[in-house]
């Protein structure tokens, strides 16, 4: 055979062996939580029960949006309604596959680029009723940490530069 001909089937055999161990390598993750179970338990926290009385007229719902693969634990839940034949996401909630553990997407943090900041439930249960909590902000050693626009530490402060301006012309 000649070499051209030998180069070409491998680039023909090759991706689809690599397709087909991606899928095998999927199918063997392990999970101890179910699609169900995962979604049990996000429809059983109060701040779900209370979104869903809240919204009602809205049509509210939970929509599995991940399942746990290779490169990824976690089950994602989103919340949101679906009215006007769309859905619209407000939380998302991540569930271990493995454990069962609960995360939030903190929407506010802005610390790295990354698309989701998942955080322990419990953690943003603790920050959620603190003002600073609703402005940009990272943790740092357990810390909560507001930051400006540009992403620098405002020591703890959640005014805009601006509304400090105003206050110190007084």
């Amino acid at each position: 055979m000649k070499p051209h001909v030998v180069i070409l089937i491998f680039m023909l055999i090759i991706p689809g062996l690599t397709a087909i161990a991606q899928i095998v390598h999927r199918q063997q993750v392990k999970k101890n939580i179910t699609e169900k179970e995962a979604l049990s338990l996000i429809s059983a926290l109060p701040e779900v029960k209370q979104f869903m009385r809240h919204a009602r007229k809205e049509k509210p719902m939970l929509q599995l949006e991940n399942d746990p693969d290779s490169t990824n634990k976690y089950y994602r839940i989103a919340e949101g309604i679906s009215n006007f034949d769309m859905f619209r996401t407000s939380t998302s909630y991540f569930v271990d596959a493995n454990t069962g553990e609960i995360f939030i997407d903190d929407g506010w943090d802005n610390s790295t680029d990354e698309l989701f900041h998942m955080i322990p439930l419990e953690l943003n249960r603790r920050w959620r009723s603190d003002p600073r909590f609703h402005h940009f902000h990272t943790f740092k050693n357990g810390k909560l940490v507001v930051l400006d626009s540009k992403g620098k530490a405002t020591h703890g402060t959640n005014k805009s530069s601006r509304h400090q301006q105003k206050e110190a012309n007084y």
